[in-house]
């Protein structure tokens, strides 16, 4: 298949018509298929200066613009073509080997955080990127890690009563504990002594 830049206007629109998006990445395509039925040289070279296929395009295009406000403005394309959109962990405050908060930083400073989680034989995690919710402070993006385990420890508590296989309640119980723990040691003022 040629690039989608080799390809003629009517070419190019049948490719982008034929592209099924899926709800997020709508807006993307119809600025794409417009500035192509518009002939808009100018927007048309941007978005094909993100990937050879429609797909690989819009994906782009979104993780590039979403980078913009985590402060990145360079497109920085890996070995396949693709922007990546994770931020590098400045921290992870573990609760235990499989309970995580992880603090991604990007280049302006702003903060994303990402929970691991794990309550018997139930879990997820994620890395932070920047598809997560931008927080401007620290001790903020520290809060906001301790709420999202609570929330996630919470629904878990909740599904013990019928999956005890999945939610433990004597892990899901321990790990609260810690959480409190944790949440004083973060989030409460310290007193400081001259002695």
């Amino acid at each position: 298949m040629k690039p989608i830049s080799q390809m003629t206007r009517e070419e190019k629109l049948q490719e982008i018509i034929e592209y099924n998006p899926c709800r997020i990445e709508r807006n993307a395509v119809l600025r794409y298929l417009l500035a192509v039925r518009r002939n808009d040289t100018e927007q048309i070279a941007y978005f094909e200066s993100f990937g050879k296929s429609v797909r690989h395009i819009i994906l782009n295009v979104r993780t590039y613009e979403r980078g913009l406000i985590f402060g990145y403005i360079g497109k920085q394309f890996n070995e396949h073509g693709w922007i990546n959109g994770m931020l590098p962990i400045v921290e992870d405050i573990k609760l235990d080997t499989f309970n995580t908060i992880h603090i991604g930083q990007s280049i302006d400073g702003t903060y994303a955080v990402t929970i691991n989680w794990c309550t018997g034989t139930a879990g997820g995690g994620s890395h932070p990127s920047v598809w997560d919710e931008p927080v401007r402070d620290y001790k903020e993006a520290v809060r906001q890690g301790i709420r999202l385990l609570e929330q996630q420890y919470n629904k878990a508590e909740h599904s013990s009563d019928s999956d005890r296989g999945n939610y433990n309640p004597n892990i899901i119980r321990n790990l609260k504990s810690k959480l409190l723990e944790l949440k004083r040691q973060y989030t409460q003022p310290r007193q400081l002594s001259l002695f």
